[in-house]
C-alpha cells in the first residue's frame, strides 16, 4: 500500500500548473485514475492514514476524493439500478 501512496503522491507533485499544463494533468489523471481503481475497496481514513504531514494528507483527501470516492458512488448507484 505505501508504494502506492508514494506513486499517487509523486504523481501529484509531478504536475506542475495543472491549469495550464494540460498534458502534464491528463497523463497524472489517467495514472492517478489506474491506482484509484486498485483502492476501490480502501476508505479514506485508511489511504489519508498514510499521510506524513499536513500536505499529503491534503493531496490524498484529493486524490480518493477524486478518483476513488466518486466511482464507489457510481458502482453503488449502478447496484441498486442506478440513473
Amino acid at each position: 500500500m505505501q508504494e502506492a501512496i508514494d506513486k499517487i503522491l509523486q504523481a501529484i507533485n509531478e504536475c506542475n500548473e495543472p491549469l495550464d499544463n494540460t498534458d502534464s494533468r491528463d497523463i497524472r489523471d489517467l495514472i492517478l485514475n489506474e491506482i484509484g481503481a486498485t483502492l476501490i475497496d480502501k476508505s479514506r481514513e485508511e489511504i489519508e492514514g498514510y499521510a506524513r504531514n499536513e500536505d499529503e494528507t491534503s493531496a490524498l483527501h484529493w486524490f480518493y476524493t477524486r478518483f476513488v470516492g466518486n466511482k464507489v458512488k457510481s458502482k453503488g448507484s449502478k447496484r441498486m439500478g442506478g440513473y
